[in-house]
């Protein structure tokens, strides 16, 4: 792979995490307001963008492993790295047909859907993961979605590495990016 294609892959996984922290960002602003829509979207975004890094540097496709294997290489991720989890590169894919799926599986049990808190200390400690559709421990910061369950400070380490590793080549290979502007210039434009 030239170094223009490999530059463009390293730019947008780094966008990935970029991403990634807004996420955060949003995640921790929704727990203090208490907005459970928040949570669940900040969530989402979090898990899309790990999603996204995921798929390129593990491609699921045979169409793009060779593209796969030397990103990794010259990142110098090992194949075995955790983010090499089909888990979280599936967690979003056909939604309609996998929530269906689910609904099929919980039919006439006592699920759980969209809690935000801690479920130890809560009505539906006992309740099954498989039977939880949608929820945040606060307290054990795991993330459930249709009864797959992540441990998010696990998947938050896990990116980690990979960004470091990002940032490195982003920086080598970008450098003029890195650089910041002059004080009193801010590049960030206001939409109002």
């Amino acid at each position: 792979m030239d170094l223009n294609k490999l530059g463009l892959h390293i730019h947008e996984i780094r966008n990935q995490f970029t991403y990634v922290e807004i996420g955060v960002g949003l995640l921790n602003q929704s727990l203090e307001k208490g907005s459970v829509p928040g949570v669940f979207y900040a969530l989402q975004s979090i898990f899309q963008s790990a999603s996204q890094v995921s798929r390129t540097l593990w491609a699921p496709r045979k169409k793009g492993r060779s593209r796969s294997d030397e990103i990794r290489k010259f990142l110098g991720i090992p194949d075995d790295h955790p983010l090499n989890n089909k888990d979280i590169q599936t967690l979003f894919d056909f939604s309609d047909e996998a929530n269906e799926e689910w609904i099929k599986k919980t039919a006439g049990k006592y699920i759980l859907m969209d809690y935000v808190g801690d479920l130890g200390a809560s009505d539906h400690k006992d309740v099954e993961i498989e039977n939880v559709f949608r929820s945040f421990d606060t307290k054990r910061k795991i993330y459930v979605y249709r009864g797959v369950g992540f441990q998010l400070e696990n998947v938050m380490t896990t990116l980690k590495s990979i960004s470091d590793a990002v940032n490195k080549a982003h920086y080598h290979l970008f450098p003029e990016q890195w650089v910041e502007p002059p004080e009193g210039e801010d590049d960030d434009a206001d939409y109002k």
